[in-house]
């Protein structure tokens, strides 16, 4: 799944969480301080209680059906970040994920509605689309971008000129998000559109706001064959020292693409941080990006990220580093990575860090059976 929101939850005391859908949306709250990097070598050892879980199925059932049910409380947790991550990890659960799809469409919270009308799109439950219709209207103009979405993924292709407008909106969410939009449906004629867009310079947008919208629109031009915009996501690689978060973002989208061509640069994050001065955020999203190419990211780089240091402080931005780490242990997705996940999801005690673990042991533990079942 690619990412669900992009700058739309409004920043809280309670960070969001740096996966799937949303990761463009936690770097553009939190930021990339430069230098930022693991300030202790000290990486958590697995405790023995969880050493089988690699190979133990039974187990891996148990903690599956454990986080599961976590990430059930979550989707009604007060924070509405945490709903919407909720809903977006439970997405794909079949029939569980629809009906939390449902449960959000009615939310008082914007981005939560948002969140749930883009899963129902990617996921085409055509039969909640009859509840999505009612946010056609919504007074929100985000929220109406993931319900054109929804629609159009779901047999109603007319509705995918009515994204248009969007681009050209000084409201810099909804216009991001028409561009995800837009790239996620795969319609090929948007390319134009798209590059269109590129050329429009919205008067109440930061130097820095705008170069995160026009990646966001440089990707969906790639989602639909123009891999002359990949150009374009790479030259941010190498954005200034207070752009951090334009640099990671690059660096996720190049991963979310699959660009091989340019695996050596996200090597050279990982490998010349420090003496670059790439900042902790950058280099887990350029691991995280290597791990999607099919690199093989040694956990011991992740692991770095829990070490004595960050578990000792509880402000949002080491919380949020430890957050985007358990969500590249996810993608990374070896059996190596399934004993560390349990830990931080049963013993830490921030929970946007267990919210992400318990989304990442869902995306690596099959269910049982599934493909043997009729």
């Amino acid at each position: 799944m690619a990412r669900l929101i992009s700058n739309f939850i409004a920043p809280s005391s309670q960070p969001l969480l740096i996966g799937g859908l949303l990761a463009a949306a936690s770097l553009a709250v939190f930021g990339c301080q430069s230098g930022s990097g693991p300030r202790s070598h000290a990486t958590p050892k697995v405790p023995a209680t969880y050493a089988s879980l690699a190979s133990d199925a039974g187990m891996q059932e148990l903690l599956r059906g454990e986080a599961t049910s976590y990430l059930l409380e979550m989707a009604e947790h007060p924070y509405a970040g945490f709903r919407a991550n909720a809903i977006e990890a439970l997405g794909a659960e079949q029939d569980l994920g629809e009906s939390v799809a449902r449960v959000g469409l009615l939310d008082v919270n914007p981005g939560v509605r948002f969140a749930a009308a883009m899963v129902i799109g990617i996921n085409k439950y055509r039969d909640s689309v009859p509840l999505v219709h009612a946010l056609l209207q919504d007074e929100n103009a985000s929220v109406r971008v993931a319900a054109i979405f929804a629609t159009a993924r779901n047999g109603s292709p007319h509705e995918i000129s009515n994204l248009a407008d969007f681009l050209f909106d000084d409201d810099l969410a909804s216009r991001s998000n028409a561009a995800l939009a837009l790239g996620e449906l795969g319609n090929e004629s948007a390319k134009e559109l798209l590059r269109e867009a590129l050329e429009y310079e919205n008067p109440r947008a930061t130097v820095t706001q705008e170069r995160l919208g026009d990646l966001q629109i440089a990707e969906a031009m790639v989602k639909l064959g123009d891999d002359s915009a990949l150009s374009r996501i790479r030259a941010h690689l190498r954005s200034g020292p207070d752009e951090g978060e334009v640099t990671a973002l690059a660096a996720t989208m190049l991963g979310n693409l699959n660009a091989q061509v340019y695996k050596r640069d996200l090597m050279n994050i990982v490998a010349a941080w420090k003496e670059f001065q790439y900042s902790a955020e950058i280099r887990l999203a350029a691991m995280g990006s290597l791990a999607q190419m099919g690199e093989e990211v040694p956990i011991s780089l992740v692991l770095e990220y829990f070490g004595s240091t960050y578990q000792d402080s509880q402000s949002g931005e080491f919380v949020a580093i430890r957050s985007q780490a358990t969500f590249v242990l996810g993608v990374i997705g070896s059996s190596e990575s399934i004993p560390h996940l349990a830990d931080l999801f049963h013993d830490s005690l921030d929970s946007p860090v267990r919210l992400q673990a318990a989304a990442a042991l869902l995306k690596i533990i099959k269910p049982v059976n599934t493909s043997t079942q009729s």
